[in-house]
């Protein structure tokens, strides 16, 4: 969730948070608010930092259009660059003359200062900045001798800081798993086979373990497959999600969501619910997808999609920065209608883009519109379609 409230920092009201408001409105603690402003103002500086980095700061002081960067460099390079540029001037760190981008002055580049902050104000989410670290100090090959972003973000030295962010005790991330929990759990059936896309480090089969025994309705749950296509996360899930998520009734596959669900075991209308977290923006042919994952529900089934959402879909987002280098997330086909960019959509883009498959009786927990429009920094939430 990556939201500033509002300037003042005061946080969404009820009014605005829908049906589960109460349980939404406690994620605005002060200690959350303060990590989302500094983590946007570090992600930026990292950015910044990132371009001195490959040597581009007196390019940089001339000013240079998105064209001239991209000359000599891999023809990967230009996606990331053409959302960094803009999220720098967003951030007030380069100006924008037309079309060209000018670093002026001497910016506020301090990340220890910000760290030592967010250390008194969210004790123990420094970690959040490590991965932002982790990031620029990785990534430079990719500009450089074009290695995929996927070679050297998801190498051994950084897998740990992504399993320190992808987890129910970070602040910043758990919004992302209570409002999708709080969408699913809302139209369960008794004896409900669940399959999850993409689990990843099992924090959302954590929560549903965790929140399901304490609420009453973990039992309606016969089967809950947890599936993803990293092997590492899978063996680890089948290691320790048994002891991490207990009482959670799990089965183990490889799954990838680009091809067939039927080749893969997954038989039709044979599923209650479908939910996946920051996944499905990555399916190289979403509608095919969308499509695939209907016909796998049985009547009255549902799909749960949370979701970074936009705003707008010309805003960059900080929380984009990390994924800005990674071809799942920027090669995928497009349709000017339902799927008009790669990455994060808008909800009303995905309202579109689920009725397009099939799905309906969309409920959006919490309500994405007026509520982005007062608090345009609120920026997840989870959609339930139902088949």
């Amino acid at each position: 969730m990556t939201q500033r409230a509002d300037p003042s920092g005061t946080p969404p009201g009820l009014d605005l948070l829908g049906p589960c408001g109460a349980e939404i409105a406690c994620l605005f603690t002060p200690p959350f608010l303060v990590l989302h402003r500094l983590s946007g103002i570090y992600t930026a500086r990292v950015c910044l930092l990132l371009l001195l980095d490959l040597g581009w700061e007196a390019r940089l002081r001339q000013g240079l259009t998105l064209e001239d960067l991209c000359q000599e460099l891999p023809a990967q390079a230009r996606k990331p660059l053409a959302w960094m540029l803009p999220f720098l001037v967003g951030a007030g760190l380069l100006q924008c003359q037309g079309p060209s981008f000018l670093l002026v002055g001497t910016p506020d580049l301090d990340l220890q200062g910000l760290r030592d902050e967010v250390e008194v104000a969210a004790p123990g989410h420094r970690s959040n900045f490590d991965l932002l670290d982790g990031v620029r100090s990785h990534i430079r090959p990719f500009f450089l001798e074009g290695r995929t972003g996927e070679s050297l973000l998801f190498d051994l030295a950084l897998f740990p800081l992504w399993l320190a962010y992808f987890r129910n005790e970070n602040l910043a991330y758990l919004p992302n798993n209570l409002l999708t929990l709080l969408a699913l759990r809302e139209g369960l059936p008794t004896g409900a086979k669940v399959l999850e896309l993409g689990a990843g480090a099992g924090s959302f089969a954590q929560l549903v373990a965790q929140r399901g025994a304490a609420e009453g309705w973990l039992g309606r749950i016969a089967d809950y497959r947890y599936t993803d296509i990293a092997l590492a996360f899978l063996r680890r899930a089948q290691r320790d999600l048994r002891t991490t998520a207990p009482g959670l009734p799990l089965s183990f596959q490889s799954l990838d969501l680009n091809r067939d669900l039927g080749a893969q075991g997954i038989e039709a209308a044979s599923l209650d619910a479908i939910v996946g977290i920051n996944v499905l923006h990555v399916a190289h042919n979403l509608e095919r997808t969308l499509v695939d994952l209907h016909s796998r529900l049985r009547p009255g089934g549902r799909l749960v999609v949370g979701e970074c959402m936009k705003p707008d879909l010309d805003r960059p987002l900080y929380l984009e920065f990390f994924f800005t280098f990674i071809s799942s997330f920027t090669e995928v086909e497009l349709d000017p209608q339902w799927r008009p960019r790669h990455g994060f959509l808008t909800p009303e883009a995905w309202a579109v883009a689920l009725r397009h498959a099939g799905f309906s009786q969309l409920q959006a927990t919490p309500p994405p519109r007026p509520l982005m429009d007062r608090h345009p920094d609120f920026t997840v939430g989870a959609i339930a379609a139902t088949v």
